[in-house]
């Protein structure tokens, strides 16, 4: 076989699992079946002059399940420790290089979203949940943001939750936490909730904003603070994130 050459198949039978490689993962198989039925790149995998599959076995899996030809590239002198090295670098893009990804193809959400994030600097998934017109980011939010699909919805009401958050940093240590940010998102978006109201208790009791494990434990810490001393046809009571969102 010439080894500079990329051949495709689909006898699946061919191939063969290197003894000591990692197993497979269900979940990434899954993954890579809608990747290749909504569009197949037909990225080669590599095998060593036995058939073993050096790299990507995840894609061959894929395939079978699919049903497609899978395209492959023959190398030799290649082990299982160099299978090692390859999956040791081996790593998924980031938020971050999805966003300028795009930003560089000139998408003037994302182009938004990038200044927003300079601008105001907190992690990219909460500036997309504040940008979102939702106050959180579940798998399908960023699936939809890899995907090039982000669009801004209010990019004022965006700026003003934004300010807010960062004016809790007077008050408080841990108002860029992730998990704190998206619990007073949450709470802001409630109708019933005031922000002149909330930043007097804060002026006045902010002993009792705590550091919280979670974002629900944050979006409960939250109303008691709003609540505290307030009279009881003017307390409030805010909505749990529901996780199985994600």
């Amino acid at each position: 076989m010439d080894k500079n050459k990329v051949y495709k198949t689909k006898e699946y039978s061919l191939f063969k699992y290197l003894k000591g490689n990692r197993a497979v993962n269900e979940l990434h198989v899954r993954r890579l079946v809608e990747a290749i039925k909504e569009k197949d790149l037909q990225v080669p995998i590599i095998v060593d002059d036995k058939m073993n599959v050096v790299e990507g076995q995840h894609r061959l899996e894929a395939y079978k399940i699919v049903g497609l030809p899978i395209c492959y590239i023959m190398k030799d002198n290649i082990g299982l420790e160099d299978v090692r090295k390859l999956n040791s670098v081996a790593r998924k893009w980031t938020l971050t290089e999805y966003l300028m990804s795009y930003v560089k193809l000139g998408n003037h959400d994302y182009e938004l979203l990038e200044w927003f994030h300079r601008t105001y600097e907190f992690g990219l998934s909460e500036c997309i949940a504040m940008l979102n017109d939702k106050g959180y980011t579940a798998s399908k939010e960023i699936k939809e943001f890899k995907e090039g699909k982000f669009v801004i919805k209010d990019l004022e009401q965006g700026k003003t939750w934004a300010r807010s958050v960062n004016k809790v940093g007077e008050y408080f240590q841990y108002y860029k936490k992730r998990s704190f940010v998206l619990a007073l998102v949450v709470a802001m978006k409630d109708p019933k909730f005031k922000w002149k109201t909330f930043e007097t208790k804060l002026k006045n009791f902010s002993s009792k904003l705590k550091n919280q494990g979670s974002r629900n434990d944050f979006i409960v810490n939250i109303e008691r603070l709003y609540n505290h001393m307030t009279p009881a046809d003017k307390r409030i009571r805010l909505e749990l994130y529901d996780y199985t969102r994600n």
